[in-house]
Parts: structure tokens; C-alpha cells; sequence
């Protein structure tokens, strides 16, 4: 890809990853716990077995927490940005660039009659610093703003519904909540981009207060996605106090995403051009509008975004990037000498790159460091998912295709494999392990232990812990939709009855995957409910509740099948649409079909001919050619 093509698209995906964070978050709000403990379901062990475990301490990823803006006093003001009370991510603020829109949609119409740039970079210089105002850090990695965290400092039994209904989004456990027991259950808030060892060092005042609430002496916790960053720095700052007694990462970040490292250094992968003007805005819009942007963005030359873009870029990276440590939290260790040499390199950010040093030393000695861990006696459980290139399986992160680690590195969408399943080697998604391919065994030495995985594309001998990591295949990073993953993470919490992969059967090494969310929050409950009133008839009832039965019965077997999962859920819809519950969405009308078929030949022809490129630039191309 062209030195030019690479600045155009720097900064449309700088704003794609701030402004889709909650969804790249390495972990949004999901599904609920489909297994009922109540029922004899395969796997889960008896109300018995769960004794009198520790407190649990969620440590959710991006996105998961609330945040406001504080005054002096610690009272929550109103602000000035898109959300006035509370938001998760980001929290833009328009009003300037909203209240001068009169005089910059010229310089967008000049610039396209132009064919040059008219003020567009300038306006990207002038307005775009203020808009992240509630994200900015200054040169010490501390918040410009006086944002914080709405810290919940009371165990999940005196949540609101409100609350309780987002937790569980987040950490869908309701049906294992009282076996745990929501007294003892919490969670740590903290901002999505702040000073890492900030936040261990509130991470560790919050873990005194459980253990002062509850009067336990240590504590499980869980990371979510980002929330391992928090932990690791936790464990950098105070893993002498022995506080923890058990860690359950669930998609943790341990190693952190080369998603970041890619973007910072502007390493893309080699079809970015290509799925900038062409593939991209259809993945992400149905219907015609999708390639309708695509012809637009040909309105301005190539070098007009070059300057617009590259302008955007420069001030998402000096105003939002560089100066938050959190972000270069997950910059894996392998790539972060070079970037923090280029971007922090400078006497002007030695106090953040002080900070930075730090993580980087306690995460590129991450293995020694989990050592250390179970030599303290805590016991450390993943578990992680893979199948996908980085920007696959989820329809949210479809822009980190652009990035060179989306063409041959197996993740979960989101992180890598190898920072979520500590070390763990696996071959490119779509690939297998050559015939001849025997397990490393690394880390594991017994020779009568088999740890590649079925479709052979994992070999769990090179994790640290081959005997407690498990693998969902198949498996995105929102990995709280699959039922099976959060029933063994929640017994992992609860009981000690599984200390290996091979304490229960029903939870082997390797799984595969499912999203069990809509069959258990929608369709089960408006089925039921059907089947309880007694209008259907007695053909269209038995319809159904056979459905539901077999419904319950996917729900209660440990095999995650992703394909079986859906047939289940197409049919629940389709009795569900039957009997008037649900009304199955219109089809496009025939112009609709034909006019994107026409927008789609359009764009794809324009590629295949003339590259990326704009309109005006298209004739001296075919002169060239």
C-alpha cells in the first residue's frame, strides 16, 4: 500500500477505534447466563459444592464502567459534552464545532467544487482537541478533567435494578448470583483512559474495603479484557500483601492487542486500500448506504483526505494517545521499546514514560511475573477464544481489518490469542498445524497429555498454564454470549471443583462456541409465557414447547455448537413470528435490491479499474493507462 494511501487512512481509523471502543473494548455489555443450577444440567455441581468461597471482584474491561465529572468536593457536576451525567468511553463535546457548522460546511463544498483542500485540515486542527476534553491527560499521565470513575463501594446485593441489570449484562452470572452469593460479589469501577497504577493503587483501597465489608482475608478476581491491565499493574504494586486467593481471566489482556501497536505506528495490512473504498462501509451498514459512502468518499482527491486525515490523526494521537497510559498498557511488550522511543522519547514526556517503563518491565516478564503469582499460592485460571483474523466475528470491530496483525494472527477479534492464553501458539485462522506438527510441550512435560486442539490449530503445551487455560473455538471476544464459557468461569469463582481441565468432563481444554443471549433474555421467556396463557392452539402448542424443549435442552449440555445454537434460535423466532409475537422485518423493495446491486458493481468496477482514488484524479489515470 502506497506511502499516501497509509496517511489518508491513519486517522478515519484512529476515530474508529476511540469512537467504537465500548464495542472494541474490549468487551461490551452482553448476553445472560443461559444454564439454570436448579435443573440437573450437565456439568454443574451441586448447591453443596459451592461452600464458603471468597468475595469475587469483577474487573471489567472498556467500557463496562460509568464515569462522571467531578467537582473539588467529589460531587458529580453536569458537563459539557454529548452525554451531560454519565457515559462509558468516550464523552465527546460538539458544541463548539455545532454552533460554527455555518462556516465550515463551506469549506467542505469549496474543497469538493475546488478539488483542493479549503480549510478542512484547518478545521480538523481547530475543533478536534476540544472534543476529547474529557479523555485528555497532561504530561505527568494524570486526567485534565476531574473524571472519575462512579465507584459502586457495596457488594452486588444493594445494587439497583438498574445497576444489577447492567452488571449483568457486563458479567452475566444471575443464575449462579446466589450460589456465589451477592453479598460477597463486587465490582471495580474504573475510567476507560486513565494512569494504569492509578487505578491498582484504587484497585487495592477497594479490595481493603471488601475485605474489611465482608471480613474474608483474601479475594477472587476476575479481569475482563482490560481489566487485566489493571490487575497486572495491581500485582506489580502489591503482590506481597497476599490479598488474592484466585484470579479467573476471562479474555484477559495479559499480553495486551497489536491492534494499538498497529494503529500508533500506522502499520496496516496489505488490502487496507482496497477495503477502505470498497469493503469496509458495506460490512458495517445494510442496504445501500454502505456503498453509497463508498462513491462518496471519491467526492475529494486522494491528497485532500491525505491533509484532512493525517491532521485528524496527529491530534488523536498527541491529545488523546500518547499522554494516557492505559493505552500504552496495551501495547504488547514486543513493540513497545520502539514506539515509546518515537512518541515518548522526548524530555517533555519523561514522567509518563517513567510510568510506562514500569508495565512494560512487569509485562515483558509477564511468565516469570505469573510464576511469582502461583509461588504466593493464588490460583490462576483463563479462559480465552480464537478462530478469527483481528476485525472478524463481530460486526462492531469489522475496521480492524486494516491493520496488519488481521492477516495472519489468531484472536478472538480483539487480542491475540497468545496475550488472552498466555503464550499459547496457534497457526492463522483458516489454517491448520502441518501433518508432521507435534506439541512443543513447553510448559507441559508429560508426554501422555494431548493439547492440541481438535481442529488442530492450537497447541496448548506452549501456554504457561496448559493444565487451566481452556479455549472456545470459533469464539469472538464478547465471549459472556457464550453460556458454557461463563458457567465454567462461575464455577471456577464458586467451588473448587474444577482445579484442571480435566477435573470435569464436561469441560474439556478445547470447546467450541455459541451465543445463547437472545434464546435466554427473549425468546424463552415470550415462548414460555405462550405456552402459560393458553391462546395458542393445541398444534401451534405443541409447535412450540417442543422448540422450548429443545431449547433447554441445548442449554443445559456443556457442548458449545455454534451452529446448533442458531437453528435453535431460528426456530424459537420463526413459532415466535407464527403466533404474533414478533413481526419479521420487511424485504428491501426491488429498487432497493436493484439500486444497491448498481452501487455495488459501481464501486467495485471503479476499484478493480482505477484504485483508490478520487473522481477528479480518475482521468489522468486513464491517460497513464
Amino acid at each position: 500500500m502506497n506511502r499516501a494511501f497509509k496517511k489518508i487512512t491513519a486517522a478515519f481509523l484512529a476515530l474508529a477505534f476511540v469512537l467504537s471502543a465500548s464495542a472494541a473494548g474490549f468487551a461490551a455489555p452482553v448476553a445472560s447466563a443461559a444454564v439454570n443450577p436448579a435443573k440437573t444440567s450437565t456439568g454443574i455441581p451441586p448447591a453443596s459444592a459451592w461452600g464458603d468461597g471468597n468475595p469475587v471482584v469483577v474487573v471489567p474491561g472498556i467500557g463496562m464502567s460509568d464515569v462522571s465529572l467531578y467537582d473539588d468536593q467529589g460531587n458529580r457536576i453536569p458537563n459539557e459534552g454529548t452525554f451531560k451525567d454519565k457515559w462509558k468511553v468516550l464523552n465527546l463535546c460538539t458544541d463548539d464545532l455545532m454552533n460554527d457548522i455555518w462556516k465550515l460546511v463551506p469549506r467542505l463544498l469549496m474543497s469538493i467544487i475546488l478539488q483542493r483542500d479549503c480549510g478542512l485540515s484547518k478545521t480538523v486542527r481547530e475543533y478536534m482537541p476540544g472534543m476529547f476534553k474529557y479523555a485528555k491527560h497532561d504530561l505527568n499521565g494524570k486526567p485534565v478533567e476531574n473524571v472519575k470513575a462512579i465507584e459502586k463501594n457495596y457488594p452486588l446485593s444493594q445494587f439497583s435494578e438498574e445497576d444489577r441489570a447492567d452488571f449483568f449484562g457486563m458479567m452475566p452470572m444471575e443464575k449462579f448470583s446466589n450460589l456465589v452469593g451477592e453479598d460477597k460479589i463486587y465490582l471495580f469501577n474504573f475510567p476507560p483512559f486513565s494512569n494504569t497504577y492509578d487505578q491498582a493503587k484504587r484497585l487495592d483501597e477497594f479490595i481493603q474495603m471488601v475485605k474489611s465489608q465482608t471480613g474474608y482475608k483474601q479475594v477472587s478476581l476476575v479481569p475482563l479484557s482490560l481489566g487485566g491491565v489493571v490487575t497486572n499493574a495491581y500485582f506489580d504494586l502489591y503482590l506481597d500483601k497476599g490479598d488474592v486467593a484466585k484470579v479467573v481471566n476471562v479474555v484477559s489482556a495479559q499480553g495486551g492487542s497489536y491492534v494499538f501497536a498497529d494503529l500508533v505506528s500506522k502499520n496496516y495490512a496489505s488490502n487496507s486500500a482496497e477495503l477502505f473504498y470498497k469493503d469496509m462501509m458495506p460490512q458495517l451498514m445494510n442496504g445501500y448506504q454502505g456503498y453509497l459512502i463508498n462513491l462518496a468518499l471519491r467526492l475529494l482527491p486522494k491528497r485532500v483526505f491525505n491533509n484532512v486525515l493525517d491532521a485528524a490523526f496527529d491530534v488523536v494521537r498527541s491529545d488523546f494517545f500518547v499522554n494516557t497510559p492505559s493505552m500504552w498498557s496495551i501495547v504488547p511488550a514486543d513493540r513497545y521499546p520502539a514506539l515509546a522511543d518515537t512518541y515518548l522519547g522526548d524530555s517533555a514526556h519523561a514522567v509518563i514514560r517513567e510510568q510506562t517503563d514500569r508495565y512494560y518491565a512487569y509485562q515483558s516478564t509477564l511468565r516469570e511475573r505469573t510464576n511469582d503469582l502461583l509461588e504466593k499460592g493464588i490460583k490462576i485460571y483463563n479462559i480465552a477464544g480464537y478462530g478469527f483474523n483481528f476485525g472478524h466475528g463481530w460486526g462492531d470491530y469489522q475496521y480492524f481489518q486494516f491493520f496488519a496483525c488481521a492477516e495472519n494472527i489468531n484472536s478472538d477479534g480483539i487480542i491475540q490469542l497468545t496475550s488472552t492464553a498466555m503464550g499459547t501458539y496457534a497457526c492463522a485462522p483458516g489454517t491448520t498445524l502441518p501433518a508432521d506438527y507435534t506439541q512443543q510441550n513447553l510448559y507441559c512435560h508429560n508426554p501422555a497429555h494431548n493439547h492440541i486442539s481438535p481442529d488442530r490449530v492450537v497447541d496448548a503445551s506452549t501456554c504457561w498454564l496448559p493444565e487451566q487455560t481452556w479455549y472456545f473455538t470459533g469464539q469472538h471476544h464478547e465471549i459472556a454470549g457464550n453460556d458454557v464459557a461463563v458457567t465454567l468461569a462461575c464455577i471456577l469463582l464458586g467451588t473448587d471443583t474444577i482445579t484442571d481441565i480435566y477435573s470435569n468432563p464436561d469441560f474439556p481444554q478445547f470447546n467450541g462456541s455459541r451465543n445463547s443471549k437472545r434464546i435466554v433474555r427473549d425468546y424463552l421467556p415470550k415462548a414460555e409465557a405462550l405456552l402459560s396463557g393458553g391462546t395458542l392452539s393445541a398444534a401451534d402448542a405443541a409447535q412450540l414447547q417442543a422448540a422450548v424443549d429443545d431449547a433447554n435442552a441445548m442449554l443445559a449440555s456443556m457442548v458449545a455448537d455454534d451452529a446448533q445454537c442458531d437453528a435453535v434460535e431460528a426456530r424459537l423466532y420463526d413459532l415466535l413470528v407464527k403466533a404474533g409475537v414478533y413481526q419479521k422485518p420487511a424485504p428491501p423493495s426491488t429498487f432497493e435490491t436493484l439500486f444497491t446491486q448498481a452501487l455495488k458493481a459501481t464501486g467495485e468496477k471503479l476499484y478493480d479499474r482505477f484504485g483508490p482514488c478520487g473522481f477528479s484524479e480518475i482521468p489522468g489515470k486513464i491517460i497513464h493507462f
